[in-house]
């Protein structure tokens, strides 16, 4: 990653987890200006490390994406590499339903996903569903920020349940 992308990612978690609310709508003429569809159409691929409650990492983690548009509906599959754990798979549909509003499903998340999108900033949460363990069911709010060379995409994942953290994730997405 080049370092002044990096000091800017850096950066932008810092400031950005020091307040106590984002409003999406401060974003709306930052540049470069983000389009998912754009983005995550084709390949993109990603490696990041999750990390405890009080972000102490715990893993790393990988994705490979592949996302085709069609009939106004991009389709996503994702395949995720936790640490040296099993491979997972998501399948999404996502739709951009205005030009601040995203929706979309996937075989892992209960309901639908529902975001907002202005400038180089999207941010969205859902119900993600379980496969194991006593907890079936957490909520998962994730921050996407698009870096200045339009080929990077930072997210920060936050997963809780009963409103408690449980687990973080910071992602850097390429496209390839």
């Amino acid at each position: 990653m080049n370092k002044g992308y990096f000091f800017v990612a850096i950066m932008l978690l810092i400031f950005f987890s020091s307040c106590s609310t984002i409003k999406p709508i401060g974003f709306v003429n930052s540049e470069p200006k983000l389009d998912p569809v754009q983005f995550f159409g084709g390949k993109t691929h990603s490696s990041g490390v999750m990390e405890s409650h009080g972000g102490k990492p715990v893993m790393p983690i990988t994705t490979a994406t592949t996302g085709i548009y069609k009939d106004g509906v991009l389709s996503i599959e994702q395949d995720l590499y936790p640490g040296k754990g099993k491979k997972n798979h998501r399948s999404w549909k996502l739709k951009q339903i205005d030009e601040h509003h995203v929706e979309a499903t996937a075989n892992d998340i209960a309901g639908t996903a529902r975001g907002m999108l202005y400038g180089n900033y999207f941010t969205w949460t859902f119900t993600l569903k379980l496969d194991k363990g006593l907890v079936r069911r957490v909520r998962m709010n994730q921050q996407l920020y698009l870096m200045p060379n339009g080929q990077t995409l930072i997210i920060r994942s936050i997963i809780r349940k009963f409103g408690i953290i449980v687990q973080q994730i910071t992602e850097e997405f390429k496209k390839d």
